[in-house]
């Protein structure tokens, strides 16, 4: 009978880490703004003249985001929020929504809809801490309001503009109005920074070694 041809010991050394390597290759892919463009101001005026012209905005809100996508520079940014709960959630509407009495309940359902959102466009948490306390102050008083500080990562600023612009997000916004007193969104683009680049990376690099450990006590 023939024999299978042998397969060179060094081209089965390397296959597992050209295999991780593509693994990772993809994963930036989808992961970095390398394929995305970024947004033309022509686009950012059509968004806010039709789906979010009746927007529920804050006053300056508006001129705000408008300045945010309008400067836009195609890259990842995390968005850093403050956050105070309503005590008793309030709706737009005035209406109350079932299994939903405090503002923390309805941050809950707003989350049950955009982290699925986010995570279809590589954005997803990145830090989430409840405040235990303050140690210093030297800002005006009222500025340590908030109660929790979440850290989201976005992949650019279309990928937001268009998870505005979803159908879904926007059936969920008012779960967010709903639940917080007060709130404080800040893009920022950061220096240091461990999030899913390193972390697939790790697990990666895990796998390749023990897939190459166990083939060498195989052959």
């Amino acid at each position: 009978m023939p024999h299978a041809p042998a397969v060179h010991p060094s081209t089965s050394r390397w296959k597992p880490w050209a295999i991780a390597g593509l693994a990772y290759l993809a994963f930036l892919c989808w992961h970095e703004p390398w394929f995305i463009r970024p947004l033309a101001k022509a686009e950012v005026q059509a968004a806010f003249e039709g789906p979010l012209a009746k927007a529920r905005l804050h006053p300056g809100e508006r001129e705000m985001l408008l300045a945010f996508f309008n400067s836009d520079d195609g890259r990842a940014f995390y968005n850093i929020n403050l956050m105070q709960y309503r005590v008793q959630a309030q709706y737009p509407d005035g209406q109350a929504r079932a299994g939903i009495v405090s503002g923390r309940d309805a941050n809950k359902a707003y989350a049950n809809v955009v982290v699925p959102l986010l995570l279809e466009r590589a954005g997803y948490p990145v830090f989430g801490s409840a405040k235990s306390g303050d140690l210093m102050m030297s800002a005006d008083a009222g500025a340590d309001f908030f109660e929790e500080l979440a850290v989201v990562r976005y992949r650019s600023r279309r990928d937001m503009l268009e998870m505005i612009l979803d159908p879904r997000f926007i059936a969920g916004a008012p779960h967010k109005f709903a639940s917080l007193e007060k709130n404080i969104a800040s893009p920022s683009i950061p220096f240091i920074v461990v999030d899913a680049r390193a972390l697939v990376a790790a697990l990666l690099l895990v796998l390749t070694l023990l897939w190459t450990a166990r083939a060498r006590r195989l052959t």
